[in-house]
């Protein structure tokens, strides 16, 4: 009988690996990139599934699709289509409704869920921290005339429009789905930035407001330390309310509250 070749041997190991429950990923973010690779490591499949709401997005590790479910029900026919083992939860801070649907399908499937979710960014106690519950009311909170440096991503940008005394600075990674007006100046940008540049583009900008959502970690820190130093007004917004789920900080913990692989 002839000896298997490297390939047939490859071709085995996909087909073996196909056959493993996955862990489905919600990802998106540097943690859920992180994540899927110490999940392969420990020996999960792993499907990494990302919204598409950018171009060209970091892609992790491991199998990865793009777009939504369409909504509790699509996620739930996926889920037992590829006969999924656990859910993991690595969206941003903001993610809500997608962490909210991925709640709600794993309790229609009976499967084990677990969200790492970074912690929310605190003020040192000098800082001038105005904190709002949502983009509107961070809209409502602005001085008039303000210079604000709105760097909150493109989806929300246009409810900014509506207070034509305003001076904005607009960054994301994707250009924003609106005309910008003409007091405003848009520049693209993918996190992190260095604290020089930050304090560097607030003073040429003359900004005297940052408009920030609290996502926590260190890819945006940069631009409250900047903030800080150069004794500048900051409008946190506050992240949504969420289900009362299971949550860790680190990465590591996620796989103590999964099944072994299977």
């Amino acid at each position: 009988m002839p000896k298997d070749t490297g390939l047939e041997k490859t071709q085995q190991t996909e087909r073996q690996s196909r056959k493993q429950r996955p862990i489905l990923l919600l990802g998106g973010t540097s943690e859920a990139r992180r994540l899927a690779e110490l999940l392969m490591r420990e020996g999960y499949r792993v499907i990494s599934s990302l919204a598409g709401v950018t171009s060209e997005p970091v892609l992790p590790k491991g199998e990865v699709r793009l777009g939504g479910f369409g909504g509790v029900d699509g996620m739930v026919e996926f889920i037992k289509a590829e006969n999924v083992l656990a859910i993991a939860d690595a969206t941003h801070p903001f993610a809500a409704q997608i962490t909210r649907n991925g709640f709600e399908a794993a309790k229609e499937t009976d499967l084990p869920y677990v969200r790492v979710e970074r912690k929310p960014w605190k003020p040192l106690g000098n800082e001038r921290w105005t904190r709002v519950a949502d983009v509107e009311a961070a809209v409502r909170a602005l001085s008039k005339n303000a210079r604000a440096f709105v760097a909150i991503g493109r989806k929300d940008l246009e409810k900014f429009a509506v207070r034509d005394d305003l001076s904005i600075l607009a960054r994301s990674i994707e250009e924003p789905d609106m005309d910008v007006p003409e007091n405003w100046k848009f520049i693209q940008g993918r996190p992190p930035f260095s604290l020089e540049d930050e304090k560097t583009l607030m003073a040429q900008a003359r900004v005297d407001t940052l408009v920030v959502k609290n996502s926590g970690g260190k890819a945006v820190s940069a631009k409250l330390q900047a903030a800080r130093e150069l004794n500048m007004r900051v409008i946190m917004i506050e992240r949504p309310d969420l289900p009362d789920i299971r949550k860790v900080r680190k990465i590591e913990q996620v796989v103590q509250f999964l099944p072994k692989p299977v």
